[in-house]
């Protein structure tokens, strides 16, 4: 045998050599980095009415069908999978909460149709009452007497 001809190849075959495709990836990375980028998103609208509801959600989807057939989850459809849950629950308790203080405080109402009219009246140089027939204040006022 000539050793010396052979010397720069590396022996295949015996596992000290193994061709590393670098196309290879995990099947459901895409659906995983989805579930990451809607997860972390559902955070960032939380002061939005619907938006964390729709990427919440939808980041909770995609971190399961992430999964496919296999046992692990990625790491970053986890992380995915948290942030959607996260968001719905701090967007549900914050809607929840807020409901339950204007039902308890039902005269808060009638400051925020106050603050509105006056917004509304700095901004268009019109009162509510001639745009809408009607001021916020006093639609508020009804809604205000019908809680109580």
């Amino acid at each position: 045998m000539d050793y010396n001809n052979n010397q720069n190849i590396p022996p295949q075959g015996n596992g000290y050599y193994r061709e590393v495709n670098p196309s290879f990836r995990n099947p459901g990375m895409a659906m995983a980095t989805a579930s990451l980028f809607l997860g972390v998103t559902s955070f960032f609208t939380i002061m939005s009415v619907f938006l964390p509801f729709l990427f919440g959600g939808l980041a909770i989807l995609f971190a399961l069908l992430s999964k496919g057939y296999g046992r692990k989850m990625l790491t970053q459809a986890k992380i995915g999978l948290i942030c959607g849950i996260g968001g719905l629950c701090v967007t549900v308790s914050l809607f929840v909460s807020s409901a339950a203080l204007l039902l308890k405080n039902p005269d808060m109402l009638v400051d925020i149709g106050r603050q509105y009219d006056d917004a509304v009246e700095s901004m268009y140089g019109q009162s509510t009452e001639e745009i809408y027939g009607e001021s916020f204040e006093d639609m508020m006022k009804q809604y205000a007497d019908m809680l109580n």
